[in-house]
């Protein structure tokens, strides 16, 4: 009998997790990686605090030894899927090859998003650069010497994070953005302590502007609505797009957002897909959302290759929570902003608290901005966070999200206490208070 061949395509974090999955299940099947990368992993979030200097660019990059693992690898791109004959094209250079499968669980992953800027490609890696693997890190660090102004494209967590690497580099940095900081996760009250801790790092932000067309005389200069930038060095930080080519080559469904799945993760029969290059949804109303975590490719990736291997798993969705620490400050949101969630419907109600995390009597005490969100019947819809312990507390509230569960529900549950730690009655709930209140 002849042993069913699994193709994994793209060993990022939804591709690795799929790895392990089907070798958890079964691990004697015979697996077969295709992913275009020289090393098996690499850590892309990773790469700002590199430039930062916080850890070393080496260390974000490894081999798995998937020989070890009983994995084969083909070094390659799939360019297209023949599902009815059990296909795959795969391409490495010039050279092309046919791939069998018997089931096939595609993770190609993302792109970066090179916004419609006048000039912006005749400059591509040429003094202006996007960030999405160790060989940009290499390229950025290297194009830094003798540099003294750096303009950043963008206020999301890699712009941001990519700012303060610049800045403890030496460098005057600018960072441009269409909307505030951190746009579709923050709002706008929790945004601006963000952009104040930013000037405080000597961060110059031009917010709700974009940049319109790139220049070059000795310099680069940035033209935007409102005004003009000089920088000897730009970086494109305006978030990710799907890498689904071999879909639309394929004449499979897609959207902006990516290849169309079922809440299985099929694409169409004996095929799946997870990660940065499908659809996403949210887990609270199930409408497309545009989210592209490594969190959330890492779950996709077990329930396409539990699926994979004959089970009937469904993904629910994603919360969309995540953290980023830009120099000492910690930022945290799950689920909606208050203004995504009317866009999207909701009446929005909030609790707000900013306060000192442990009892007054405490040394070595920091204040936390914490905020939470419910819809008119008192359902968990969205929190945001900042400062030393936001990630815990966001990470409660995207449990209270999944679950469905209310501001009640969060309210009576338990959470552990001691004075080095925080209050009695912990920040999070009293956020939740003001909120139950605000109900009423």
């Amino acid at each position: 009998m002849e042993q069913t061949t699994i193709i994994i395509a793209g060993l990022g974090s939804a591709g690795f997790s799929a790895l392990t999955t089907v070798k958890r299940i079964n691990p004697k099947a015979r697996v077969v990686v295709i992913d275009p990368k020289e090393k098996d992993i690499v850590h892309p979030c990773g790469l700002p605090y590199a430039l930062e200097g916080i850890v070393s660019h080496e260390h974000l990059s490894q081999d798995i030894y998937l020989n070890r693992m009983n994995v084969e690898k083909i070094t390659g791109t799939v360019q297209l899927v023949d599902a009815a004959n059990h296909k795959l094209v795969v391409t490495s250079g010039s050279n092309e090859q046919l791939v069998n499968f018997d089931r096939a669980i595609i993770c190609t992953g993302y792109k970066p998003l090179v916004p419609p800027i006048v000039n912006i490609k005749k400059y591509y890696n040429n003094g202006v650069y996007t960030l999405s693997s160790v060989h940009d890190l290499l390229a950025i660090k290297s194009a830094l010497h003798g540099k003294q102004r750096a303009l950043v494209v963008g206020a999301g967590a890699i712009g941001l994070e990519m700012a303060y690497a610049l800045q403890v580099n030496g460098l005057q940095v600018t960072v441009i953005e269409a909307k505030d900081v951190l746009p579709n996760a923050l709002d706008s009250d929790m945004a601006a302590i963000v952009a104040d801790y930013c000037t405080q790092n000597n961060i110059a932000l031009a917010l709700h502007d974009a940049v319109n067309a790139i220049e070059k005389n000795n310099n680069f200069i940035a033209i935007t609505n409102d005004a003009q930038y000089n920088a000897d060095i730009i970086i494109v930080a305006c978030g990710f797009a799907p890498n689904c080519d071999w879909a639309i080559a394929s004449s499979l469904k897609t959207s902006k957002g990516g290849v169309i799945v079922t809440d299985n993760l099929q694409v169409c029969p004996d095929v799946y897909a997870a990660g940065d290059c499908i659809e996403c949804w949210s887990v609270i109303d199930k409408k497309p959302l545009p989210v592209k975590l490594a969190t959330s490719a890492y779950k996709q990736g077990v329930v396409a290759a539990e699926n994979g291997m004959g089970g009937n798993l469904v993904y629910a969705g994603t919360a969309g929570t995540f953290v980023t620490v830009i120099g000492n400050l910690e930022i945290a949101a799950t689920g909606f902003s208050t203004d995504v969630a009317k866009e999207r419907g909701f009446s929005v109600i909030a609790g707000k608290i900013s306060a000192a995390v442990k009892p007054e009597y405490f040394p070595s005490n920091e204040r936390l901005t914490m905020k939470v969100l419910c819809d008119i019947s008192g359902r968990m819809i969205g929190a945001q966070a900042i400062g030393n312990g936001a990630a815990s507390r966001i990470n409660i509230v995207s449990l209270a999200i999944n679950r469905g569960l209310t501001i009640d529900d969060v309210l009576q549950s338990e959470m552990a206490y001691c004075p080095a730690v925080s209050e009695v009655n912990d920040i999070l709930l009293k956020a939740c208070e003001f909120a139950k209140r605000r109900m009423k």
